[in-house]
């Protein structure tokens, strides 16, 4: 989830400032450059213009959220957090400031903390897909099945059709209904992934963890060497490689299950299994 986690960050749009003065620098302004400069990955500069409008305008609630998100990415847990709790307390009605701080916490896997904020989100922006993916995963954490399963059903049907982040949804719904023992329905989502991102290889990888349960190991094979070549997501090379060394295996390849175990061996990560 690491990819959607951060083009959230990097691309969801901030909250509007007030209408400035004209001629006037103030912290609005400061603000409109620092959204520019992060939309356009310019972290440096968009620090510098954020907290100069915080140096004048310091319960400013949306370049305290920006300030929180910048703090995200530069692993600055502890700066993200005062941030948004001082939006929070200053206009608890933010959404942004509620949903960052429940992926704050989400991400440090305090989940029981980032329950609250995530709920608040939810209610108050409810047709945002992204306040119930993370409530889907944040119940699916927490052993609560039930409450995670209604929660990616409403992400995946808040979510638009045919986006990465539609896919992203889809594919993390996948791996519970198959965590769950549902292989059909959880097949069935990382196919719907794939069709919404044909480039997503974390979908192929768990449409290949599905099909090898099932029994269809020639068809996973399959899925997992399309996996190895597309681009990188959460999924890396070795848990690909691990998966399909044992699938050769099953298809009695013994000289293509060697070849993915070395692979798999020669580096140091652990496989997701």
């Amino acid at each position: 989830m690491m990819w959607l986690l951060a083009l959230q960050l990097a691309t969801a749009p901030t909250q509007p400032a007030l209408a400035p003065a004209p001629y006037v620098v103030g912290p609005a302004q400061h603000y409109e450059s620092a959204k520019e400069d992060f939309a356009h990955q310019r972290f440096s500069d968009a620090d510098s213009e954020v907290n100069a409008a915080l140096r004048e305008s310091p319960y400013m609630v949306p370049a305290l959220v920006l300030k929180a998100r910048l703090a995200i990415f530069a692993k600055r847990p502890d700066v993200a957090k005062s941030c948004l709790i001082t939006a929070i307390t200053v206009d608890p009605s933010s959404e942004d400031a509620q949903f960052y701080l429940g992926l704050l916490f989400f991400m440090q896997n305090d989940f029981h903390l980032a329950l609250s904020p995530l709920q608040k989100s939810q209610i108050l922006s409810p047709k945002n897909p992204l306040p119930a993916f993370y409530l889907a995963m944040t119940e699916e954490a927490l052993g609560a099945e039930t409450k995670a399963l209604d929660f990616f059903e409403q992400a995946q049907n808040l979510s638009p059709e045919k986006s990465p982040q539609s896919a992203e949804i889809l594919v993390a719904y996948g791996r519970f209904l198959l965590s769950l023992g549902r292989t059909e329905d959880g097949i069935e989502k990382e196919r719907r992934a794939i069709e919404a991102d044909p480039q997503s290889r974390d979908a192929r990888y768990e449409l290949a963890k599905g099909l090898d349960h099932q029994g269809d190991f020639k068809n996973a094979a399959l899925e997992g060497e399309r996996a190895l070549i597309l681009p990188k997501g959460d999924t890396g090379d070795p848990q690909i490689h691990f998966l399909l060394a044992g699938l050769y295996r099953k298809l009695n390849q013994p000289d293509l299950a060697k070849l993915h175990m070395e692979k798999f061996q020669a580096s140091s990560q652990t496989p997701r299994r």
